[in-house]
């Protein structure tokens, strides 16, 4: 809050909100914060609304991406809506998938795209899936790895894996010790890779440069592939799956803009292979 502004409150409350120094709120100040954030909130829905009967061409369009379905298809939508409707202001960024349902389920962007494993059983969420592939993990060429005859999945736990955390399903599929492969969560559930990333970028990056492993679907890197940069490793993982989707807050009126995006990232995931 500025100066000028609190001030200005406090004159019209008659009430000294913060002490002298400006910085511990007092009895009145410590109320005001607490209605604070609900009436940003509902001010910032107010403003949605309004700009919802302004159409497509006028408005704000907040997402929140994954690492892999970014990577795939959202970015790649955002160019698309972007160019057929310029006059749109679009907030786009990558965040680990639990970052991105939280995000959706307080409000804070219009859509998320990312794993649905657990947000399809969330009861303030819609959750329409979009794609459910296997996954390969990939290598550099010349990794050790690539010299063996046979790889079992026990032998790329001496190598860290980089990427994003991915949900409880995966940890069905793995052994209690991961070695130099990830860290198990217990708490949350969770299997964290070695190497932590927030961008699929970010991981093609790491494992160009060291002996780190990532997943991928095979159409994510076929270019490295045919240039030679990677190898796909020959190792069976049922649980290594992209499952994701569109994620919405239950109970809000979707915008033009987004109505728009949505079948923007249809048309594109059509497209890909399976």
């Amino acid at each position: 809050m500025k100066r000028r502004s609190l001030k200005q409150l406090e004159t019209e409350l008659g009430v000294r909100l913060f002490d002298r120094q400006g910085v511990t709120p007092t009895l009145f100040g410590e109320i005001v914060l607490k209605h604070g954030e609900r009436a940003a909130t509902e001010f910032n829905e107010l403003m949605r609304e309004l700009t919802l009967a302004k159409g497509l061409e006028i408005g704000e369009l907040r997402i929140a991406a994954a690492p892999y379905p970014a990577d795939i298809s959202g970015q790649h939508a955002i160019g698309v809506v972007s160019d057929r409707h310029p006059n749109l202001q679009i907030q786009f960024r990558v965040a680990d998938w639990t970052r991105v349902v939280e995000d959706v389920r307080r409000g804070r962007v219009d859509l998320g795209f990312a794993d649905v494993t657990e947000a399809e059983h969330d009861p303030e969420l819609d959750v329409e899936t979009i794609r459910g592939s296997q996954g390969v993990f990939f290598c550099r060429a010349g990794h050790p790895l690539t010299r063996q005859e046979r790889i079992t999945f026990d032998d790329l736990l001496d190598y860290p894996l980089v990427g994003p955390s991915y949900p409880s399903r995966a940890l069905v599929g793995l052994p209690k010790t991961v070695r130099r492969f990830g860290v198990v969560d217990e708490v949350e559930k969770r299997f964290h890779p070695r190497i932590l990333v927030e961008t699929f970028h970010s991981a093609r990056r790491v494992v160009l440069a060291s002996p780190a492993i990532a997943a991928a679907i095979p159409s994510q890197i076929e270019r490295e592939l045919k240039e030679g940069l990677f190898t796909v490793l020959s190792v069976e993982a049922s649980w290594l799956r992209a499952n994701y989707g569109l994620i919405t807050k239950r109970g809000r009126t979707p915008s033009p803009a987004l109505i728009a995006h949505m079948e923007i990232v249809r048309e594109i995931e059509r497209e890909i292979p399976p």
